[in-house]
């Protein structure tokens, strides 16, 4: 029965584990291609060790030859002045030992030369003849008739001779040539299995790092896809055992976090539900005693009902802010068309009373008439950087909306007098649930989650909120948004 594939494949049961075997898996090649080094090394050593044993050997008996010549050459010559037999006896012993040299010559280099048969052929026809003498010229001496027949011998003798050392240094030069080409040849073989070995290796390493780090990539693509697409994503990790193990206790964190967040949702809905019918009557019977309906009011009374109705209104701010800010993440882009002036305006009616009663001057200049995005998120932004500037403005102070278009971005600037926010909280300030030190000056503490709010709001249509620095006041937040098309 065949053994299915991911069981045949070996799995291992950690990380470290996987880098073990990685690590010596990929040394193998290497270690290979040390011993191949070595190898081709001592092989080179050998060769060059008995290529030089020979040169040396061949330079010995080429010296030894040319020196016997000589030699032999002044044997003849002397037996043919004194005639002893002695002489012939060294001459045939030296003869012998010279054809012995120039046929070992012929060995040592594997090689047959012409010069050197031919020289052979010429020392075995050689001979020691007895010498002849003429009669004694009146000083007494006699020469041998032999002595010119010798001479002409030995000058073919050493002429050839000469050839025999010439060959055998061109001999030479070709056995320490080959050698070189040999070295080089296996230099080259020795390199190119190195080079094979070493791109295996390479392949290898990259491969078991691609082993190593795939558990891990994973890892980081859930808990990324956790932050950006919510809890809703099933958590899988493949890998060793402890990375799956780890995957498993990471889903099975993920289904506690979905049910919390359920159970969040389920609460502020019902929160939600039972705040606002009552809310809902304390802002009609505000809104019946501003109208004096019940009756006629003193102006005291009427400001007591004003602080009431904004307060009213304000809680129904927060509360609403609350819902929309767990509810964001989960929200879709819906672009539309509309007219940016007119969502201000429409959204300054809710400010109109908080303006008048501190006294605050509102500079409104805008450029563009209509952007496409989602109209709503768009009005939540600035509805609520409206609401933080109205508060954290003081009595008196001053209030400045610019509009404009810049690229393919709406820029809008909201822009306050009064205590500007540290540097240390310029960035904390968009965190939920955390307010800046600056003085609020609103009827009301905030709930710290509206600049939260509308940078979410920003941000899921590709847009961003912050705190820029502005020439006239001291604190001012800029919208950027897109265009989007519907």
């Amino acid at each position: 029965m065949p053994v299915p594939l991911r069981m045949a494949f070996w799995r291992p049961r950690s990380v470290l584990q996987l880098v073990l075997a990685s690590f010596f898996t990929a040394l193998a090649p290497l270690a290979v291609a040390m011993l191949f080094t070595v190898q081709t090394l001592g092989e080179l050593a050998e060769k060059s060790l008995a290529i030089n044993s020979t040169v040396v050997d061949v330079t010995r008996i080429g010296q030894e030859v040319e020196r016997d010549l000589l030699e032999l050459e002044r044997r003849a010559r002397q037996y043919q002045a004194l005639a002893e037999p002695e002489l012939v006896e060294l001459f045939q012993r030296e003869r012998t030992r010279l054809i012995e040299n120039l046929q070992s010559l012929q060995r040592r280099l594997r090689a047959s030369s012409p010069d050197v048969e031919t020289l052979l052929e010429s020392l075995e026809r050689v001979n020691l003849e007895p010498p002849v003498f003429t009669a004694p010229d009146p000083s007494g001496a006699s020469t041998p008739l032999a002595l010119p027949q010798l001479e002409r011998s030995f000058d073919v003798i050493g002429e050839q001779g000469s050839a025999v050392q010439q060959w055998l240094k061109g001999s030479v030069d070709l056995l320490l040539e080959q050698n070189a080409e040999e070295a080089d040849a296996l230099i080259d073989a020795l390199m190119l299995q190195l080079y094979l070995l070493a791109t295996v290796a390479l392949a290898l390493l990259l491969l078991f790092a691609y082993w190593i780090n795939r558990p891990v990539r994973d890892l980081t693509q859930e808990i990324h896809q956790l932050g950006t697409e919510g809890l809703s994503h099933t958590i899988e990790i493949s890998g060793p055992q402890e990375m799956r193990d780890l995957g498993t206790k990471l889903e099975r964190l993920r289904q506690q976090l979905e049910d919390t967040e359920q159970q969040k949702q389920r609460f502020l809905r019902h929160v939600s539900h039972e705040l606002k019918t009552p809310l809902s009557s304390l802002r009609e019977g505000a809104e019946l005693l501003a109208d004096q309906v019940p009756g006629h009011l003193s102006r005291q009374q009427l400001e007591i009902v004003e602080i009431l109705r904004d307060n009213g209104i304000e809680l129904q701010r927060l509360i609403e802010n609350l819902i929309d800010y767990n509810q964001l993440p989960r929200q879709e882009i819906t672009p539309e068309s509309f007219s940016v002036e007119d969502v201000i305006q429409a959204l300054l009616m809710h400010y109109r009373i908080g303006l008048d009663n501190r006294r605050l001057t509102l500079e409104l200049e805008g450029s563009v008439t209509h952007w496409t995005a989602d109209r709503a998120k768009i009005r939540t932004a600035i509805d609520n950087l409206l609401s933080n500037a109205v508060n954290y403005t003081p009595e008196g102070g001053r209030i400045e909306v610019v509009w404009r278009e810049e690229g393919a971005n709406l820029v809008l600037d909201v822009a306050n007098t009064g205590d500007p926010i540290p540097e240390k909280d310029a960035e904390s300030v968009f965190e939920p649930f955390v307010q800046s030190a600056a003085r609020r000056t609103g009827p009301i503490k905030g709930s710290g989650i509206g600049l939260s709010v509308a940078r979410e709001c920003l941000e899921v249509q590709g847009g961003s909120l912050t705190l820029v620095e502005h020439p006239d006041f001291p604190v001012c937040f800029r919208l950027t948004c897109p265009a989007h098309t519907s």
